[in-house]
């Protein structure tokens, strides 16, 4: 193979291999996993879970402050005789009865 023609093929090589670097990084920059084009979604996405994460800190608040009630020393009686009634299903027949789920509560 003549040398010039070499030359040639080598450096047309040489630009088609860059050409597809070039292509598929800028590629995956803009439409890949993590793109220009994903931030929006990927910003929306951790938006959530913040809310989510504030509103598990508030629900846990709540019922750390609840469990603070029910230790030892510093019992409160309303609180242990609802939990009483609760446990035991000991209700007059004047007791109204409402139930919470606590898993729909926002806080």
């Amino acid at each position: 193979m003549p040398q010039p023609l070499r030359r040639t093929l080598n450096v047309a090589g040489s630009f088609m291999l860059l050409g597809t670097l070039v292509s598929f990084f800028g590629f995956h920059a803009i439409m890949g996993e993590r793109g220009f084009l994903v931030k929006d979604t990927l910003d929306r996405n951790i938006l959530m879970a913040r809310e989510e994460l504030a509103l598990l800190q508030k629900q846990n608040d709540f019922l750390e402050k609840r469990i603070a009630l029910l230790r030892a020393g510093n019992i409160d009686s309303d609180l242990l005789a609802e939990r009483a009634r609760a446990e035991l299903g000991l209700y007059g027949a004047q007791d109204v009865i409402i139930s919470i789920d606590l898993n729909n509560l926002k806080f």
